[in-house]
């Protein structure tokens, strides 16, 4: 999921399920300073906000170091980001995680490490119900589905 810099308006409630990548580039990616010009721009302050994503049951290989990466803004986080159930490996060495303004949690197995995401959500959500922590979105208890 990648978000062009300076856009607006929000994406959330979003859930990638049972997937299975081989040899990607960025299996897990939310990138709100994403640039499709040719020559890179000044960073922007605006970002579009994204907010309630979650990754269950994701599996593969990985062609680059960072297998998970959450490069969100300063000024607009991500928030609610939670990962169950992910498997992504290397097939040349060790993958890891990037996280910058990253909000949300992992639980279950989760390889690559996530624990650069920041989280004061994750027990409070387990322990609401247990519904939500499958989920992993305490917005559904009021209604907001998933796409």
């Amino acid at each position: 999921m990648v978000a062009l810099q300076g856009g607006s308006g929000y994406v959330r409630g979003v859930r990638y399920q049972n997937v299975r990548v081989d040899d990607v580039s960025n299996p897990i990616i939310i990138d709100q300073f994403y640039c499709d010009s040719p020559t890179p721009g000044q960073n922007q302050s605006s970002a579009v906000e994204i907010s309630e994503i979650m990754y269950k049951n994701i599996s593969g290989t990985s062609k680059s170091k960072n297998a998970m990466k959450f490069a969100c803004s300063d000024t607009v986080p991500c928030s609610h980001i939670v990962l169950n159930n992910i498997n992504l490996e290397s097939r040349d060495g060790t993958v890891e995680t990037y996280c910058n303004s990253a909000i949300g949690f992992g639980y279950g197995y989760v390889q690559p490490s996530a624990e650069c995401l920041t989280s004061s959500d994750k027990e409070k959500i387990i322990k609401q119900e247990p519904e939500l922590a499958l989920c992993g979105m305490a917005g559904l208890a009021a209604g907001i589905p998933y796409i």
